[in-house]
């Protein structure tokens, strides 16, 4: 339901100019436990007891949408802030690469392909005439 209807003209006049306000400012109304706090709107509105009530009921749905359109606003604007910081570079080479890694949360582990498989031993090195020494048998009563 509309406001305007519902409410005393004074009121939605007040009403209304406090919620525009809200979003040109983009900042979210006061809060109490993540509701909107509607003594604290009521006392700067300056709604009377009647119209108070009426926007509490009426009014919930308007200010939690403004609530969404900050909080949307403002990830958007931490998420662009990092991207500007790469134009200034000169322009670098993108490869899969250089793609960012991928952040998981703890406790999480990547399942890789060869999970199954057994370890391989590692096979002894083939003699060759420079390890071929160190391999050898000493012989006896030569120095070395």
């Amino acid at each position: 339901m509309r406001l305007a209807p519902a409410l005393a003209k004074a009121d939605y006049q007040n009403l209304r100019s406090y919620m525009l306000g809200l979003i040109v400012r983009q900042a979210t109304p006061p809060l109490h436990g993540g509701r909107p706090n509607w003594k604290e709107i009521g006392a700067t509105c300056l709604l009377s007891e009647d119209g108070l009530a009426i926007a509490r009921r009426e009014g919930r749905h308007a200010f939690e949408a403004i609530m969404r359109w900050v909080t949307m606003a403002q990830k958007q604007k931490t998420k662009a802030a990092p991207a500007a910081a790469p134009a200034e570079k000169p322009a670098a080479k993108t490869t899969a690469s250089a793609a960012k890694p991928m952040i998981r949360p703890v406790g999480m582990r990547t399942v890789s392909a060869n999970s199954n498989r057994r370890p391989v031993e590692r096979m002894p090195v083939a003699a060759t005439a420079a390890n071929r020494a160190s391999v050898a048998p000493k012989k006896i009563g030569a120095r070395g």
